[in-house]
């Protein structure tokens, strides 16, 4: 908590003008933002306990894993949580040291040697940032669902650490994903806490904006948990259109006065982390306050509890409804049981299979198959390949062969770099189908665009996601949109298991 601070004055003589000047420093906890100094830290990434494949340090490094000035150059500008802190720092005159700033795509469980190497660079490098001098303000970036071998709450245990290598004289801010499972450690470790309110997740540079400009806060503010004890299926809490919209409208609603800031938190249903499920965070001065407040959303949830259940249905189910839906124009077909972002594989066929037999124009992104890609690559543009599925096969041509690197230009991490490896372009008549090397979600409309793929020439946009696409993709799908389940290991039927 933040003791009541000590307060000089004086008199200062500036251009002919007196001025009465006052110094005020808080023994513990907060110092004013003319004398505040920050440290920003990041260690992000979303693990299934589905995953085949638990995630090492490698595939840290292949996304970002960084420090200095080279994280501002890579992310500062950009509108995710790094550049929305960076930015709101740079903003406010804060002097800021970057520490170790790391991620990688969401995979699966980080192996024990692995987590324990990268927690250990972090916190080496909070040591040099301490180096140059004490600071007021450590900002932690982490995900909320990250899992490691050997631990039960590694992100609580590695906010733990920081908190105790710093002490309590530092504000320590934390960010989460929409999709964080928050343990009570977590919060313990830390004075404030935020988590993104939308899904997809376009407000998260703005949120980080709003933890900095808490942080820097002169009041005595504090984050409190509450636990709803719901695990709610990931496709139905996306807020543009489905039940959780109305939620995250309320918890905007519930902010003001001595209640800062209020979140709910979606949580992420594939862990094994005995405190997954739907989260709301309250960040006020006062926990009676808080209270109040979380009781009015714990309500509101109970109200949807149904909606945030409802069952995606089966490729073959959903199929009428996506035959019926073209005379309307283009229809928007997300595959939510292999979505790559969740911890799908993105190999599964089910709705690529289909898609072929419609005999439809269609555009389909992403399908990882590196294997796919290796035969593609050595029949060479022009050539043909028999694409194998299990659900038969069938001919196409290779298009091209691009390398999948590109930038989002949608809202959803825009301005991202999305690295695909090796890909090719192969097509079936006029429709198109995009290969990647490595997993890669489909964002947004340049993950087509960007190879060159007319979406006004086709019927069918097929995409392996969950939700994020629809910050960019609603807008052009006059046929509307459709949910179906392939049963991969993003499948919300899995989750349930």
């Amino acid at each position: 908590m933040i003791q009541s601070p000590q307060i000089r004055c004086a008199l200062v003589v500036r251009k002919g003008i007196c001025w009465l000047c006052f110094e005020i420093t808080i023994t513990k906890g907060l110092i004013l933002k003319s004398s505040a100094k920050a440290v920003v830290l990041q260690l992000f990434h979303e693990a299934s306990c589905l995953a085949p494949k638990d995630v090492t340090r490698e595939e840290f490094l292949k996304r970002h894993h960084m420090r200095g000035e080279k994280v501002r150059a890579e992310f500062g500008k950009t509108k995710n949580w790094l550049g929305g802190v960076l930015t709101a720092l740079e903003e406010a005159d804060v002097p800021t040291e970057i520490g170790l700033c790391t991620a990688c795509l969401p995979g699966g469980v980080v192996c024990q040697d692995d987590f324990e190497h990268l927690a250990d660079e972090l916190l080496d490098s909070l040591e040099q940032c301490l180096s140059s001098g004490p600071v007021t303000h450590l900002f932690l970036l982490l995900h909320g669902a990250l899992l490691a071998r050997g631990y039960d709450d590694p992100e609580g245990w590695l906010a733990s650490k920081v908190r105790a290598r710093i002490g309590d004289g530092v504000r320590v801010a934390i960010s989460l994903d929409f999709h964080a499972n928050v343990s009570e450690l977590l919060v313990e470790s830390a004075d404030i806490l935020l988590g993104g309110k939308l899904y997809p997740h376009t407000d998260a540079a703005e949120r980080g904006r709003r933890l900095v400009e808490l942080a820097l806060s002169d009041r005595a503010l504090k984050t409190y948990r509450y636990a709803s004890g719901v695990i709610s299926q990931m496709p139905r809490q996306e807020t543009i259109d489905g039940p959780f919209r109305d939620l995250a409208q309320l918890t905007d609603k519930l902010q003001g006065g001595s209640v800062s800031d209020v979140s709910l938190l979606g949580g992420f249903p594939y862990s094994y982390a005995s405190f997954r499920g739907m989260t709301c965070l309250v960040t006020a001065e006062s926990r009676k306050q808080a209270d109040d407040v979380a009781a009015e959303v714990v309500q509101a949830v109970s109200k949807v509890g149904e909606a945030l259940q409802e069952p995606v249905p089966s490729v073959a189910e959903a199929l009428p409804d996506i035959q019926n839906a073209m005379s309307n124009g283009l229809v928007v077909v997300a595959d939510v049981g292999d979505n790559p972002g969740g911890g799908g594989s993105g190999d599964v066929t089910g709705l690529l299979s289909e898609l072929v037999a419609m005999k439809c124009r269609f555009a389909f992104a992403f399908l990882v198959n590196e294997a796919l890609v290796k035969k593609a690559v050595s029949a060479g543009v022009g050539g043909h390949i028999r694409v194998d599925t299990s659900e038969g096969g069938f001919e196409a041509d290779v298009v091209s062969l691009p390398e999948i690197y590109y930038r989002n230009v949608g809202a959803m991490m825009h301005g991202e770099v999305l690295d695909g490896g090796q890909g090719a372009v192969l097509g079936v008549g006029s429709s198109r189908i995009l290969l990647s090397s490595l997993r890669v979600q489909a964002y947004d409309v340049n993950a087509f665009g960007a190879f060159g793929i007319d979406l006004a020439k086709m019927e069918i946009a097929a995409v392996k996601s969950i939700a994020h696409f629809r910050a960019c993709f609603t807008s052009i799908a006059k046929g509307g949109v459709i949910l179906v389940d392939s049963f991969g290991l993003s499948s919300p039927r899995k989750a349930q298991l």
